[in-house]
């Protein structure tokens, strides 16, 4: 497992605790240095040596909060491929699951986690670190070809779309679970965060199942 994941302490974590906090209740653009400073407690000349800009410093917020996530999914495909028996449901789990192990383990509370991690994967204005795509590309390595095995009819383009997919129902559940309450009237109530990827699991497992793609 190639991935690495930094350790922040100091000046160094506050700064990023407090970005994630403030990024997860307002968006990317909308938070400024002066706010990320201010609620850490510091300078604004700290986040320039720190991390030499915002943009910077965003880059270490997406890659602190993804990095153990991409972690977990490849320790959790080691384990089946060790096992050596999987479906499209188990890889989904796999990929997904650890997700909510961060959230469950984070300083940050499980509604604020949600709203930044949908940020992230839904309406980051920047381009991810390379540090982060190198991850992404090496969990894709990983998962797609697993995928081809449990669904034959796949071809690696399929597969990378329906990924691709999964990733939209992931991220809009995180962000608008309470604008689904809101539009249910009633009909849709409080449930626990492993329920509903329970749900997302059997959404995107059934989507996964349909054929490849007729040419």
């Amino acid at each position: 497992m190639a991935i690495a994941e930094e350790q922040l302490t100091g000046t160094k974590k506050s700064l990023v605790d407090a970005a994630a906090t403030l990024i997860a209740e307002r968006g990317f653009d909308a938070v400024t240095v002066r706010e990320i400073t201010g609620k850490a407690d510091t300078n604004i000349a700290s986040v320039k040596y720190h991390f030499g800009s915002k943009e910077e410093l965003i880059d270490a917020v997406v890659a602190n909060f993804v990095s153990p996530v991409n972690m977990g999914r490849l320790a959790r495909i080691d384990k089946l491929e060790e096992a050596g028996d999987f479906c499209a449901e188990d890889l989904l789990r796999a990929f997904l699951e650890p997700m909510l192990s961060q959230i469950k383990g984070s300083p940050l509370s499980e509604k604020l986690f949600c709203q930044l991690m949908g940020r992230v994967i839904g309406e980051r204005p920047y381009e991810f670190p390379e540090q982060v795509m190198g991850q992404f590309r090496e969990v894709a390595a990983r998962y797609v070809p697993a995928f081809i095995k449990a669904e034959p009819g796949l071809t690696e383009e399929d597969v990378f779309w329906r990924i691709h997919f999964s990733f939209g129902v992931m991220s809009n559940m995180l962000t608008n679970g309470e604008l689904l309450k809101k539009v249910a009237s009633g009909k849709v109530g409080e449930e626990q965060l492993e329920k509903t990827l329970s749900r997302v699991i059997d959404f995107c497992a059934a989507g996964f199942k349909q054929g490849g793609t007729k040419r």
